[in-house]
């Protein structure tokens, strides 16, 4: 019986999803969560099953799903002014179908790329569904806007 184990250790990591895949999974889903300033796209990507938490830059904490996204729209005329670069995304999973995301970035004006706005970093909590990855809970931390 013994040398059915190796076996078995083989058939159980062929069945495991590729760790690597995942994570570029996540990091492609959290950029572009990251740098989307459509409203509707943002809240597609919102969790629709858990209670979803965003947190500004301001420390202003916003709950549920459409104060998430009616406060997107209050700001859809700047959003529109504006593009949003993601950097390098660090993930950690926690667990299979849960993730801790850190996205730095960088703010610029959509007309003039060069000049840099803000800098930052997002804390995402996402959280996999039949649908794909959604953000459960997201943090800011900017410094302060130069316009």
């Amino acid at each position: 019986m013994r040398p059915a184990l190796p076996l078995l250790a083989l058939a159980l990591a062929a069945c495991a999803p590729d760790a690597a895949k995942v994570d570029a999974d996540i990091r492609k889903f959290a950029g572009e969560y990251i740098a989307t300033t459509d409203v509707p796209k943002s809240t597609a990507m919102l969790d629709e099953l858990a209670p979803v938490t965003g947190v500004s830059g301001e420390g202003k904490i916003t709950r549920g799903r459409d104060a998430i996204r009616a406060e997107g729209e209050r700001n859809a005329a700047f959003l529109r002014q504006i593009t949003i670069t993601p950097g390098a995304i660090d993930v950690t999973r926690v667990g299979a179908a849960h993730a801790l995301v850190i996205v730095p970035f960088t703010v610029t004006p959509a007309a003039v790329p060069q000049v840099t706005m803000a800098d930052g970093a997002a804390t995402l909590l996402v959280t996999l569904r039949d649908s794909g990855w959604k953000v459960v809970h997201e943090h800011y931390s900017y410094t302060v806007f130069r316009r």
